[in-house]
């Protein structure tokens, strides 16, 4: 006779899609998970089911995606030194909101995450109430100056992400021949924004007849062109791998697309406001669509959909960069660039590019996870499989609502899809035992029970 005691089940009964098959379509039916680890999929019951005395989770599963939590590469949270526009509890609260489990902070905090204290402050920021894990990531020049590299073995040791230097191009060849060099010795990637500034000069959006018929000085494709060309010859000179922040046009992605065919451990990443705006979205929209890099052609979006089909990107990331209202409203010549992303991005990738046809579900959630996992070189699951860890999220892929920034967790709202209606929510997030509700409709769903009574 067993002498066990009682266990925690959670059954997700009927769910629409469950990703169980990599980069496949996911497959629908029960999922049943015992303590933290799933132990069926597509089931109608476990091997062993639940006995007299276990807790078991209910979970009404009509329409809900079942996927592994995402993961963002490219965040901004603005804590130290920015926290009107965002603190790290507000970030993960946001991140969370938008099915998220893991980000990446960028270094760009006052002051910068360019030493081992500065690091291990931001991870420390990590409590027990939240299951959103911050990953630092480390300044590739000290104070994001590119004058001098940072003790790349002391960041490496003190357990950053990745090394970047993010909205801060390293221009200077030498530095980043060296740090290039590093890297593949070491085999920690540089994570590049790939701008080259002397020829952004002043620009606020993209260089086109529509920015130049507006008034507003344009950021020219050649900006990026130019910067992902020399950053991928450096790479390949030192046999380094290297990764592409937030690509936004189609030159570049041809580019990083013929490094990847000749075998070069090249990636990129993409945003999903580059997915699916452009620039004449932004000059009508106002500085609520001014981010760097700028919203580009048409061509250009269409040929960033076109590659995150085929994975020359290989990762879907927010760049979340949160502003206070007053700091967005000064005009297109003072605003700062970004906005803010992590709440809205699974919504607004499944509304737009999903349901109109132009990419398979199982190709979106292989791009907010196993793709970005392999990129940090992560071990995690991006599969839900038995034997595997029960960290999942619940997605509604059918209500549609509006979206509405007063309602975000994040201490910003500077967003440019204010009012679109939009599916594909985030309702929950199950860590092992623990379920983290993210909006109000999960209670209708979910129904806690104890075997046999």
């Amino acid at each position: 006779m067993s002498t066990r005691g009682p266990v925690r089940w959670v059954h997700v009964r009927d769910a629409a899609a469950i990703v169980a098959r990599g980069g496949e379509e996911p497959v629908a039916g029960d999922l049943w998970v015992r303590g933290d680890e799933v132990v069926a999929v597509g089931a109608a019951s476990p091997p062993e089911p639940p006995a007299p005395g276990d807790e078991v989770v209910e979970i009404d599963g009509r329409n809900l995606l079942v996927a592994p939590p995402f993961i963002d590469l490219h965040v901004h949270f603005r804590e130290p030194g920015g926290e009107a526009a965002e603190t790290i509890a507000t970030g993960r609260a946001a991140a969370l909101a938008g099915g998220y489990g893991t980000v990446y902070a960028m270094a760009n905090t006052q002051p910068t995450c360019d030493t081992p204290d500065q690091a291990r402050q931001t991870a420390r920021h990590a409590d027990d109430e939240s299951p959103v894990e911050v990953v630092p990531i480390s300044a590739l020049s000290r104070g994001l100056r590119g004058q001098e590299l940072v003790d790349l073995e002391a960041m490496a040791a003190a357990g950053i992400g990745a090394f970047s230097d993010d909205g801060a191009w390293l221009a200077d060849e030498r530095l980043a021949r060296d740090a290039f060099r590093w890297s593949a010795r070491e085999g920690v990637p540089l994570w590049q924004h790939c701008e080259d500034f002397a020829v952004t000069g002043p620009g606020v959006v993209h260089a086109c007849s529509c920015s130049e018929a507006a008034g507003l000085p344009g950021i020219p494709s050649a900006s990026e062109v130019v910067a992902v060309e020399r950053d991928l010859q450096l790479a390949a000179d030192a046999g380094a791998p290297f990764h592409v922040c937030h690509l936004s046009t189609r030159g570049a992605l041809e580019l990083v697309r013929r490094a990847r065919e000749r075998g070069e451990p090249v990636t990129a990443e993409v945003t999903p406001h580059h997915l699916v705006l452009t620039v004449e979205d932004a000059v009508a929209g106002g500085t609520d669509f001014k981010m760097k890099p700028p919203l580009r052609d048409p061509s250009d979006v269409d040929a960033l959909v076109d590659g995150l089909v085929d994975g020359t990107l290989g990762a879907i990331a927010t760049d979340h960069a949160p502003h206070t209202k007053e700091a967005k409203a000064r005009g297109w010549a003072k605003a700062p660039f970004g906005i803010v992303g992590l709440e809205t991005a699974f919504a607004v990738l499944y509304s737009r590019l999903v349901q109109t046809g132009r990419l398979r579900l199982g190709r979106l959630v292989e791009a907010l996870t196993a793709g970005p996992a392999a990129i940090a070189g992560r071990d995690t699951p991006g599969l839900v499989a038995p034997g595997r860890g029960a960290r999942l999220v619940l997605v509604d892929l059918e209500q549609r609502l509006p979206v509405h920034p007063a309602d975000f967790r994040s201490r910003s709202h500077n967003t440019p899809f204010a009012g679109l209606e939009l599916a594909g929510w985030p309702l929950a997030l199950l860590d092992g035992p623990r379920t983290h509700l993210i909006r109000s409709a999960a209670d209708e769903r979910i129904r806690t029970t104890r075997c046999g009574s």
